[in-house]
């Protein structure tokens, strides 16, 4: 992705005013014939940056914090029990490690914080940023399925789709994301640019290798997940559509056979997992097709990575929308926390306006001489 301050020392240096400009030079360049002109892109481009940079401290401001409730909620209350909270509250902490990598290289590009010019940064900033990614779209397929399996069999669900297990995949995937992105350790690193910036670019010799690694991880990460996501959707659907309309024929019906009440656990269910999943592969559909299919549009590629933080940040939106548990529970932590502000507050107000006595008590032993003790107290 191409940021705004590399992007306008292009133009500067070249003398260039627009993106056709920009497109003309380097097809110049390269030999081949410029392309028709393009009107208005340049200024598109810097409007859309100029957005961008007020929007993303917002995104990572408010989804951070989003994501710490919706850990708390799905992993210190009632809810904890299921084992499709096991895989939210993970979603929360990997969606959280990403937001703060995304705002770290926001601060390097838009306001020239030298983030990546500290030691070290750099590799760790680029292998936690691709480890959490992973891991996000992973766990949300990993949701997916679980949800699949108790619609589809639902007395299998007590034996596969049990909160140990949940927990056994979650750290499997955090192990196997781990070994599969190493790589990022020692073939990234900074590189200082023509006009000073500092960026994170593979080293010499290592190029090539980190190119194969990289076009795997498209695999792993934009392909393989988003079919898995769409095509069990899909089936998930087809499934509620045809338990809906079997639970209508045979409503009122005393040889009717209702679906059983796991089942029924799993419909009420439903919602929040579909919003979840629809919303994750919407969002960042854009940037997956530009890492593809290797389109380099400063629009589309910026506005892919925005729309995919925006992806990280609104989960418990989500959440709340679509669960009446969750909001229950929400609530009934909003007002444990206002009692808890409340009796603190009035504590300290107690202790500061009551007076206070001190009381002088002798105490003598056998082995000691009788001594004073003066003890503090309030009335």
């Amino acid at each position: 992705m191409m940021d705004r301050p590399n992007f306008t020392s292009l133009c500067q240096s070249r003398g260039l005013n627009a993106t056709a400009d920009i497109l003309i030079l380097c097809r110049s360049e390269d030999g081949l014939p410029p392309p028709p002109p393009v009107p208005g892109g340049y200024e598109l481009f810097m409007a859309v940056n100029d957005f961008i940079k007020l929007a993303v401290p917002i995104i990572f401001s408010v989804g951070f914090t989003l994501n710490c409730v919706a850990f708390y909620v799905f992993s210190r209350t009632k809810l904890k029990e299921t084992s499709s909270s096991r895989y939210i509250a993970a979603i929360a902490v990997v969606d959280n490690v990403v937001l703060l990598t995304h705002f770290l290289t926001h601060l390097s590009n838009y306001f020239e914080v030298p983030v990546f010019e500290i030691y070290g940064l750099c590799q760790i900033n680029n292998f936690f940023n691709c480890t959490c990614i992973f891991l996000s779209i992973w766990y949300v397929t990993s949701l997916v399925i679980d949800k699949f399996i108790g619609l589809y069999w639902p007395v299998k669900r007590s034996e596969y789709c049990t909160e140990f297990r949940a927990k056994c995949v979650a750290v499997s995937f955090a192990i196997f994301s781990i070994v599969f992105y190493h790589y990022l350790v020692w073939t990234i690193g900074p590189t200082e640019r023509d006009g000073g910036s500092v960026l994170c670019l593979p080293m010499e010799g290592l190029a090539e290798t980190y190119t194969k690694l990289n076009n795997l991880d498209y695999v792993v990460v934009a392909i393989i997940p988003y079919f898995t996501i769409v095509i069990l959707l899909c089936l998930m659907i087809y499934k509620v559509c045809t338990l809906k309309s079997f639970v209508r024929q045979v409503n009122g019906s005393i040889r009717g056979r209702t679906p059983s009440v796991s089942r029924d656990q799993e419909l009420k269910t439903m919602p929040l997992v579909m919003a979840v999943a629809v919303t994750t592969v919407s969002l960042g559909l854009l940037h997956n097709i530009c890492r593809i299919f290797r389109v380099i549009h400063p629009v589309a590629s910026t506005g892919g990575v925005f729309l995919s933080q925006v992806s990280y940040a609104c989960k418990m939106l989500l959440y709340l929308i679509t669960s009446e548990r969750c909001r229950d529970q929400l609530l009934d932590f909003g007002r444990q926390l206002v009692r808890h502000v409340t009796t603190l507050f009035s504590c300290r107000r107690h202790s500061d306006t009551e007076p206070t006595r001190f009381i002088s008590v002798n105490q003598q032993t056998d082995r000691s001489p009788e001594f004073h003790r003066i003890i503090e107290g309030a009335v």
